[in-house]
Formats: C-alpha cells, structure tokens, sequence
C-alpha cells in the first residue's frame, strides 16, 4: 500500500514540475516578469503530540481554522497604473517527499478578544484525506498607492510545502519558478490642478479647517478645502453616486484623476459626515454592522474601475457571506492615504487643528520626548488553553517593543505589578508615564466604545488596571502631557467605533485639549486574536504589529503612510478570505490627519557597536563608556546610553558622523547590566541598540550583608531609610 502511494505521489510530482498556471495567455507577445526563489529544508519541531513545520524563507503562514499551519511566502509585484495582467504562472521543482511522526499542528482557533476561552490542544486533529493545500499557490491582482504612485499590485502566495495527512509525508519544493505576463500600459494624466491633500468636511466647519490648510500650504503641500455641499452640488466635477457616501467617493475618484490628490482627510461624526456601513458575517454569533473609512480610500479594482464595494449591485454594501451567502468583491488596497477627524463641534476641531500645526512646527520627532514607547498589557486571554504561561497582552508588546528597536520602551504590565497595584495604581502609572511625554503607545488587550482594559494571569475574574479595572476616556481627558503627544495603537475591540460613541476611546486622544495624544489606530468593531504565542500571527494584533512595522521597518514619514501601507502589508501576507480577516482589514481606523509628519525622508543611523569601557566596578562611583555611530547620510548624528537599571543618559550631540562620545555614569545598587546605545540623526531617524557591554557591580562576601540583602527580598518595601545607607 504504502509503495503505491509513494508512486502516486512521484505521478503527481512529475505533473506539478511540468507548471501550474491560472490565466490565458494570448498569441501576442507579451512583456514578463520573472523571478527564482528557492527554499532550504523545513525545520521540524516536536510539539506534545503535533510537529510544528518552519521554513526560514517565509514570510508568513498559511492559517486556515482547523486546518494544518503550513509555512507560505509572498512575492509582491507591482506595474504601474492600467497595466493589464495576462497571465501567472509557478512552477515548483526539485520536490522532495519527507515522512513525519506526528500529525503537523493545526491552525489555533480565532476568538473575539476578551472572550473566556473553552478550548485545549488534547487530542489530535484529524485532516481528513485530502492533500493539503490543493494548490501550490494563489494570486491576487489590485489596484493601490504603493510607495506614492497608483500601480497595479500582484500578490502571488507561494505554499512550498503541502501535506498528506494519510501518510502523514511532507512534500516540500526546493525551487519555485514565478513568471508574470503583461501588457504594459502607461496612462498620461494630466492634471488640470494639483492638490497633494483635500480636506472634506461640512461647510460650517470651513472657518475652522482654514488654518490648517495655510499651515499645510506653508509645509509645501498643496492643499484644498471642499465642503460636502460641493461635492453634493457639483461644484468640481459632475455628481455621481446613488448616496451620499458613493458621491463623496466618486468625488475622491474625480480629486485622483484631475488633480492628482493622494491624502483625504474626513472631517465630522458619523451624523455630519457620511459613512459606509459594512456586511461580514464573521459566524453566527458575529452578524455585526460597523463602518469602514477604507471604502473612501479604496477608490479602483483590479481592472482600474470604479471600486463600487457592491458588485452584486443590491445596496448592500461590503459583503462577505451576508444574507444568503451574499458577498461583493473587493479589492480593499488604498489608492489615497486617509484619516478622520470624527469632531462633534467647532470647539473640538479648533483643538485638534492646533495640536497638528504645533505638531509639526516643533518637529516633534526630533524630541527627545519622542524617543519613547509606553507598551502597555497583561492577559488577553483567559483559559486552559495556554500550558505556557504567555500572557498574550504583553507577549504582542515585547514583539513591538522589538520592532520599534531603539526606542526606550517602558512596560506597564500586569506582572510587573505595575497595573495591578494599589499606590500608585494601575491607571495613575499609565497618566504619570505618559504626561512625561512618549513617541507612541501600545495598548494591547480588551477594549469596548470607551475603554481599555486587561487581567493578571489566568484570572478572568479580576479586571486592570486598578482602581476600577480600566483605561477610560475620563482618564485621557485627565491627560497633560501638553505638546508632548503620541501616537496610540490599540489593539481592542470597538475602540474607535465613533459610529455607536462620539467619544470613543481612540478619538478622546485627539480632543484633550491639554495632552493626549496627535493621532490614533483602532477597530470600529470587534476584534479577533490568535491565542498563545499564536497571538501574533494576524487578525486584529497582526494589523496592530504592522501598523508598528510601516513606520520602523518600512520608513513611512507621514501618518498617511503609515495606514496605508499596514492595509497593503497585511493583505501581501495574509490570506483574505474569510469573515475574521475581512473584518481585520475593514475595521482598521484612522484618526488624524494622513500627511502628519512623524519623520523626515533620511537614512537611519547605522546600529552602533558596543559601548567601551569598564566591565565592573563599585556602586556609588562614576564610570565612563564611549561610543561611536555612523550616519550614511553624514548627518549629524546624537548619542543615547541605556545603563541597564531603568536609566538613561539622555541625548547627546549633535556630534559629527564617526566622532567618538562618552558618557559618565553612577549604579546606585550592586548587581549585573547590560550597557547599550544607540543613535539618531538631526531628522530623527534612529538606529537599532547596540549590542550589550555587560557590567557587574560585584558584591563581596560580607555575612552581615548577606542577611541584610535576604531581608530586603523578603521585605521589598520596609527599612527605607537603611536601604538608602546601604546603597540598595
């Protein structure tokens, strides 16, 4: 029997070396893209009773529920603007057949987050007989701005490995061949105005918006104010739509083709300023309706027409599995940066547009206030699925905090005791942190209209951060951290869902006159999660993650961009095709305005070497360490020393590219640290930390100290007074 499948598996190999191809192509000849990509051998891991599969080439995994989690790979191609794609072909070869032990482990279940989980890995899954996936790869064709231009974007997901769960053999391609035919296309627009940003609101908030554009104008950007009877009157271009939402849309489209616009910014609540319901049944028990800013944003499809969100053509917007199955394409890729001011009043919008212009005026991303990321978590989910221990709240933040390498990253957890004390309290230390000022923010765990919230381990009973088990909007409105404003991801159900609350938690950042925050990413509707170490693998944290790595990674400069490309991202990564990830995309909201500097177009600073200087000493005596940076660009360039005991010794320079720096420091209390640095430029773009110089300050044997240090162990918080004598 098992000769005879083997034969089969050899006939099915030979049919998949001859190519796979999707598409038809013509007798004319056509211009190609080509690209060669090999795989090394997967690496397998035992996990309990399943092996877990990884392939150090992917870029991600395919995730389908109840389904193997298999490594995948996405190539992304892009042509400029009304290219037509002929056809896509992948050709695996050299697949090898390898014979496992175990069943692979099965794709965690998603849960809405905050929802007590009911689930365990016992037993093993049974995949049926099929092989698995069916395909060696998809592809998907949009349209989209990709890094400033519209182009035609082609996603191809490669799947090197797949899997018989029969004879539990893994058969895995070595190299994989990617060809595109196309046929060039190069429109000539020309643009009759030129206008980078349009800002859209109703009328009566013309006085108020006048600032900004002069402000905007005076950055270089052209800039133009359009009221919502305009567009509805048809005072640029010929109304179109069949309501309100569709002819502010096809106005966008207008705005694109004659003047060239690529920022929107959306000002009014959901009862000043239309919205887009949209239609995902995510399960039975997640029929919910919530709006969605992308269908703004999501102006052509792939074939560069009008992306109406209703190709079924029933006004039913958005929908995916609604009434009777029902479900319109979308092509979801932005093809204008967007944001939204969901202001309630001429008061709150006068706010909001002065804490922009002073934003930008002060270059808030060279201050030194900047550098700072708050992550703040604890327990996202409550169960016995979880033999690990991983508190999933803080396991998503210290994937940021990696992320964001080179910021100085506090944590506000759970099981640092930070949320969870009395005095001060959770919500006292997460106001206290940020009124000292910060770059960005990371809340990571449950959240509702007007709250977020978290627990300590596997104690669903208890909610933080004390007093009351919350982070509420009253709390932002306390806020004042005056000019020193970050941005906030917050990876929560319904944090920005403005359409059911006016002063919903996202948006009560921007209208805290005296602090807050400058801008906020969020869901309008529930959010799902992964469990476990799972947890950062997609749906609302994974967008969250991106959302970090479009400014890190990615470099993008401008709020705008930075929304814009965690939507492509996430769509070059993830497969979009059930309920829970349309939902993940869709709901993913702006609050800001889209070309908000948040960085200059330079090159980081090259990542440091170690600091140099003494490997040990005593407590109580300076110590002095040097460094050395290197900027590409030459600029000049500041210093940064984390010294391993929650200190830092603030920025130093500007000093010139390649000048050596030293910094003294003091440690009050014996023990181990690591010394780091890192560096940034005079435009605020910053490099990774060095690697760590360890330093000891060693303790000597002394009985009488030896006692003394076991007491303050066991008695953290007594004998001030002869822990300050004693130098602990």
């Amino acid at each position: 029997m098992r000769k005879k499948i083997i034969g089969i598996l050899i006939c099915m190999i030979f049919i998949a070396n001859t190519s796979a191809v999707l598409g038809i192509p013509e007798e004319t000849e056509n211009t190609s893209e080509k690209v060669s990509l090999s795989f090394s051998q997967p690496i397998l891991t035992n996990k309990n009773e399943h092996i877990s599969i990884v392939l150090n080439e992917a870029n991600s995994f395919l995730m389908e529920e109840g389904k193997p989690m298999l490594p995948s790979y996405t190539e992304t191609f892009t042509f400029p603007f009304g290219t037509h794609i002929k056809s896509v072909t992948v050709t695996p070869q050299n697949i090898q057949l390898l014979t496992i032990s175990k069943d692979i482990v099965q794709t965690p279940q998603r849960f809405i987050v905050g929802q007590n989980v009911k689930t365990s890995r016992e037993g093993i899954k049974n995949y049926g007989t099929e092989l698995y996936p069916s395909k060696w790869f998809e592809y998907r064709i949009s349209c989209g701005l990709c890094k400033g231009e519209l182009s035609v974007i082609v996603n191809v997901q490669i799947y090197p490995i797949k899997y018989h769960p029969i004879e539990k053999i893994i058969e895995w391609a070595k190299e994989v061949y990617v060809v595109i035919e196309y046929e060039p296309s190069t429109p000539q627009l020309s643009y009759r105005d030129n206008y980078q940003l349009v800002v859209i609101s109703p009328s009566e908030y013309s006085g108020q918006v006048a600032p900004l554009i002069t402000h905007k104008i005076g950055k270089g950007i052209t800039s133009k104010f359009v009221s919502l009877n305009e567009i509805y009157n048809g005072a640029y271009f010929p109304t179109q739509g069949r309501d309100e939402a569709e002819k502010v849309k096809y106005f966008i489209k207008n705005a694109i083709e004659n003047w060239g616009t690529k920022n929107i910014l959306l000002v009014g609540n959901r009862f000043m300023f239309p919205v887009r319901e949209t239609h995902i049944k995510v399960s039975s028990d997640d029929q919910e309706i919530f709006v969605s800013d992308l269908y703004f944003a999501d102006i052509y499809d792939e074939t560069g027409s009008f992306a109406s969100w209703d190709s079924n053509n029933n006004s039913i917007f958005a929908e995916y599995k609604w009434i009777n199955g029902s479900t319109d394409k979308m092509d979801l890729n932005p093809d204008v940066t967007i944001g939204r001011i969901p202001c309630n009043n001429d008061n709150e919008l006068t706010i909001i547009v002065n804490k922009i212009i002073n934003y930008e005026n002060q270059d808030a991303y060279i201050q030194d206030w900047f550098n700072k990321l708050i992550a703040i978590g604890g327990d996202s989910f409550i169960g016995e699925h979880d033999e690990n221990g991983i508190l999933e709240g803080e396991f998503v933040n210290d994937y940021v905090i990696n992320i964001m390498d080179g910021f100085n990253a506090e944590r506000l957890w759970a099981s640092n005791d930070i949320l969870a004390r009395i005095i001060p309290s959770g919500v006292t230390s997460i106001t206290d942190s940020i009124n000292l000022g910060c770059g960005f923010i990371d809340f990571s765990g449950h959240g509702n209209t007007d709250v977020w919230a978290t627990h300590p381990h596997n104690n669903s009973n208890k909610w933080l951060p004390t007093p009351f088990g919350q982070y509420h909007s009253s709390n932002i409105n306390d806020l004042s951290n005056g000019d020193k404003l970050p941005i906030i991801i917050t990876a929560a159900c319904s944090v920005s869902k403005f359409s059911k609350d006016q002063t919903c938690f996202s948006y009560t950042w921007l209208s805290n006159e005296n602090g807050g925050g400058i801008a906020s990413f969020g869901a309008t509707g529930l959010g799902y999660a992964y469990i476990a170490e799972y947890v950062v693998e997609g749906l609302i944290e994974g967008i969250a993650i991106e959302t970090f790595r479009s400014y890190r990674e990615q470099g993008a400069i401008t709020l705008g961009e930075m929304w814009c490309w965690t939507i492509e991202n996430y769509m070059m990564t993830h497969r979009i095709n059930d309920g829970g990830e349309y939902k993940t995309v869709l709901e993913w909201q702006l609050f800001g305005d889209p070309t908000l500097s948040i960085a200059a177009e330079s090159n980081s600073p090259e990542k440091p070497q170690p600091p140099t200087g003494p490997s040990e000493g005593k407590i109580k005596e300076g110590h002095t360490y040097k460094a050395t940076g290197n900027d590409p660009d030459s600029d000049k360039i500041y210093y940064l020393f984390d010294w391993g005991d929650g200190t830092y010794s603030g920025w130093i320079g500007p000093k010139n590219s390649g000048e050596m720096i030293s910094a003294n420091h003091t440690w009050v209390t014996k023990g181990s640290y690591q010394v780091k640095v890192a560096v940034k430029d005079v435009h605020g773009k910053q490099s990774e930390w060095s690697d760590p110089l360890p330093i000891t300050m060693p303790y000597s044997y002394n009985p009488i100290l030896q006692f003394l240090e076991l007491l303050f162990q066991r008695f953290p918080h007594a004998f001030p007074l002869l822990r300050q004598l004693l130098g602990y």
